[in-house]
């Protein structure tokens, strides 16, 4: 088995997953469904169950994304744009 892996290194690969999920939104025309999220997440970045509850929450949290529990869409806001560069 390989060494722990350092908190600084997991916090920077977090960073990247949620950059690139905020990307694959867009990529989607701004706005994407919880589920959708979740499985680009999973299968891309293999961030799932607790960590993407954990990434949702800080996007929330940080104004990048607008959630609609209604309809389960999340929506890409002009400060999550600014996040991934666009």
């Amino acid at each position: 088995m390989g060494e722990p892996v350092s908190e600084e290194r997991q916090r920077a690969y977090f960073e990247r997953a949620r950059k690139g999920v905020l990307q694959w939104v867009s990529a989607q025309g701004g706005s994407a469904s919880l589920g959708d999220m979740h499985g680009y997440s999973e299968g891309k970045f293999l961030i799932a169950h607790q960590g993407f509850s954990r990434m949702m929450e800080s996007f929330v949290d940080e104004g990048l994304i607008v959630f609609d529990r209604g309809t389960g869409t999340a929506t890409l806001t002009d400060a999550g744009q600014a996040f991934i560069g666009r």
